[in-house]
């Protein structure tokens, strides 16, 4: 292999790897660079001819090296590596990159590996944008349900009950509706103000009493809602607004105020803020995904055609036809990505695929398990699917959705199903819906790991392994599954396997 791009480098290919934003090198199996585009120029300010030789330890400095080296020495192992990593620069800049190292395997042997690292600091960035606007809308609406001025009016004509305190003898005076609201016998004289700590919780009795106490000092009125226990039993929330009474000297000489019964309103706003913030992320995180993924796919396709037609060309030597297949593969993997992306963004718009039609889903997955066969057969497992005597499940469904949410599952578990483990596809006619079952002798999951299933780019601790992936099939899967009415269920044992039960109606949509 030569060196470097040399002057007998095809333009045209010259051109298009120089062109590519990310960095692409060849190390060798000695960790000296052979070859590298122009991007190494803007990553860490070393002209990419000055590299040939130079070790990648140098490039890296410590640090770094001593983070990327278990990839290093994984893909001179063959085995191909794919991983994220916060990379310096020599402005100061720190750039979040997507890193994929390709063994270079010639006769059986690894020579070296093909480097291949994207900058992804603008996701990043965005997607901490977008956090930090989900907590700020948050935090307003909670500040907006505490303090909405609206109320102390509507409290004044809607009061239920109304107390007055007569500070200096301690005498305590209720209307007859809040002897109902807190289940007391109203033949018996009204609590004092120190019995009142009977009738709230701990945390709420100890808020009103700097509240009162505020009062008291600065004559200023107050609006809180508290959490009450009355004596029949009845918990719930109260609305209390108190204000102060000043006598001739103009000290503060007594409270009155009303309390309102506010439980199911409580309750209702915090399923709103609840409900605002998830649809506030929902939008946001499909815009984001549906934007980046588009604008994405268009250099990508570019990039892809470029290298199809070198690929094509039949007197091109072999070295440029193994960059050629290289960027193919890569452009490939990346397509794959941004196409599941938008797929996700179009299943969480609740946009239709194509129109339900007819379909025997037991045909279904005999189908996608005969496909997935050689995958299970190259890594080691047994692979098992509906008998030839299982009778047809017939029904009404989008396929679109269907077959991706089959695919997904499956593909799963036979990546994470250790070899010489087994995998078994079912179904099962529950009358009015079908439940679909993939099971397998994998890895498992934790409780906290279920949890999480559904969440974008979330590999569940898979990151931090060889195993590729994105992070984007499981999210995809429960979102489709919602979209057909139905329900995920996940049955795991760390260390022992995994059983995904997907349970939709047997017409959906």
């Amino acid at each position: 292999m030569n060196s470097s791009f040399g002057r007998d480098t095809p333009h045209p290919l010259r051109l298009l790897v120089n062109q590519v934003p990310a960095m692409l090198a060849y190390w060798d199996r000695d960790l000296r660079c052979r070859f590298a585009n122009r991007a190494y120029e803007h990553w860490f300010g070393v002209n990419p001819d000055a590299m040939v030789g130079m070790s990648i330890r140098d490039l890296l400095g410590e640090k770094l090296f001593a983070l990327n080296e278990p990839f290093i020495r994984a893909a001179l192992d063959g085995r191909e590596q794919i991983f994220e990593r916060l990379v310096p620069g020599p402005d100061g800049t720190r750039r979040h990159s997507l890193a994929t190292y390709v063994p270079d395997v010639v006769d059986g042997e690894v020579m070296g590996f093909i480097a291949h690292v994207a900058d992804v600091t603008r996701l990043k960035e965005t997607e901490t944008a977008l956090r930090l606007e989900i907590a700020q809308r948050e935090q307003v609406n909670a500040l907006l349900r505490a303090s909405e001025s609206s109320l102390r009016e509507a409290q004044r004509l809607g009061r239920v009950g109304s107390w007055e305190w007569e500070i200096e003898p301690d005498i305590t005076m209720w209307s007859d509706e809040l002897y109902h609201l807190f289940g007391l016998d109203r033949t018996r004289s009204p609590p004092s103000y120190a019995e009142h700590a009977a009738l709230y919780t701990a945390e709420s009795w100890s808020e009103l009493q700097v509240a009162v106490a505020h009062t008291l000092r600065s004559a200023e009125p107050y609006t809180l809602e508290l959490r009450y226990v009355g004596a029949n039993g009845v918990a719930g929330w109260l609305e209390v607004h108190g204000e102060a009474v000043k006598g001739a000297g103009g000290q503060v000489v007594k409270l009155r105020g009303t309390v309102h019964e506010v439980t199911l309103r409580h309750r209702a706003e915090e399923a709103r803020i609840r409900i605002r913030a998830a649809e506030s992320a929902n939008r946001y995180k499909t815009l984001l995904m549906s934007r980046a993924s588009h604008e994405l796919r268009t250099p990508l396709n570019a990039i892809l055609g470029f290298a199809q037609l070198f690929q094509l060309a039949p007197d091109l030597a072999p070295k440029y036809r193994a960059w050629a297949d290289l960027i193919a593969d890569n452009g490939r993997h990346l397509l794959e990505l941004v196409e599941k992306l938008i797929d996700l963004s179009a299943a969480q718009s609740g946009r239709p695929m194509t129109p339900p039609t007819d379909i025997d889903l037991v045909k279904l997955l005999r189908t996608t398990v005969a496909l997935a066969d050689e995958s299970a057969h190259s890594a080691s497992l047994t692979l098992v699917g509906p008998g030839d005597d299982a009778a047809p499940i017939l029904m009404h469904a989008d396929p679109a959705q269907l077959q991706p949410i089959v695919d997904n599952l499956q593909s799963n578990a036979i990546k994470y199903t250790p070899a010489g483990g087994k995998v078994t596809v079912s179904a099962a006619d529950l009358h009015d819906r079908v439940e679909i079952a993939v099971e397998d002798t994998g890895i498992g999951l934790s409780a906290e790991q279920i949890d999480r299933i559904g969440s974008p780019f979330d590999r569940l601790g898979a990151e931090w392994t060889t195993l590729p992936g994105s992070g984007l099939g499981l999210a995809l899967t429960k979102t489709l599954v919602g979209l057909l009415g139905g329900t995920l269920r996940v049955e795991s044992v760390e260390g022992a396997g995994s059983i995904f039960r997907c349970v939709v109606p047997k017409r959906c949509g």
